[in-house]
């Protein structure tokens, strides 16, 4: 049977995208996935159950010639892409903003920001053709309320949620849907080094935040457009 909608995720190897690839499938989607290390992508991908069925697509999204090669190979494989996402963000810094550097803003601006935007870019034009689409971009709370150290961090963060309204407001009327959902702590594997056991368990869970990806990716998500969805779990006050 052939996938209902199909979905382009960049940042295969992600520490969130084994929930993320995994809930999509569950939900029956066609998924095309990139990644920059082949050997990382297809073992990250070997690892999640149903990942046989999942195109893999190298690709450095800073690039915008590999976003637009990673949105070609969508339309090759699937004839169309319903839904795009990217879990790709730069190395997070936590720095006085005194002690930051021009070099240190422009790795978050290129990691985090070329990444989102260059993906968009690529994918909007065959979502107009095909008469719509949803892009659902990610930012963490740094976005909105940026803790000590972060200015910078948060700064790009921002400045995805602003870029993600400004698409939502252009093309409303022909079918985009486009949205970011801003997450607070996440609980992957990884996070438990860093975490008290508190913040852990106050954090969302993997599998929460992939859910709440595939909802604003979905037809039944299109009536929150334009929007900042805040994914704050028990982390809330």
């Amino acid at each position: 049977m052939a996938p209902r909608r199909i979905v382009l995720i960049g940042g295969g190897t992600a520490r969130t995208a084994p929930a993320v690839i995994g809930a999509f499938l569950t939900a029956g989607y066609g998924v095309t996935v990139t990644g920059r290390d082949p050997g990382r992508l297809h073992a990250a991908l070997a690892a999640i159950p149903g990942g046989e069925a999942v195109q893999a697509v190298i690709a450095d999204l800073a690039e915008p010639a590999d976003a637009e090669r990673a949105v070609a190979a969508t339309l090759e494989r699937w004839g169309r892409v319903d839904a795009m996402t990217t879990l790709v963000q730069a190395a997070f810094l936590q720095r006085p903003f005194a002690e930051t550097s021009l070099a240190d803003f422009e790795a978050l601006v290129i990691g985090g920001l070329y990444t989102t935007y260059n993906l968009a870019r690529a994918v909007l034009p065959a979502m107009l053709a095909a008469g719509g689409g949803h892009i659902v971009t990610i930012a963490g709370g740094s976005a909105v309320d940026p803790a000590p150290g972060r200015a910078l961090f948060g700064a790009t963060k921002a400045a995805v949620v602003t870029l993600t309204k400004g698409i939502a407001r252009d093309y409303k009327h022909q079918g985009i849907v486009a949205n970011c959902l801003v997450a607070g702590g996440i609980g992957t594997e990884a996070a438990r080094q860093y975490l008290s056991a508190a913040d852990f368990a106050a954090a969302a869970t993997p599998q929460e935040f992939a859910n709440a990806l595939v909802f604003l990716a979905s037809a039944e998500g299109s009536g929150i457009n334009g929007a900042a969805v805040e994914l704050n779990a028990r982390e809330v006050g």
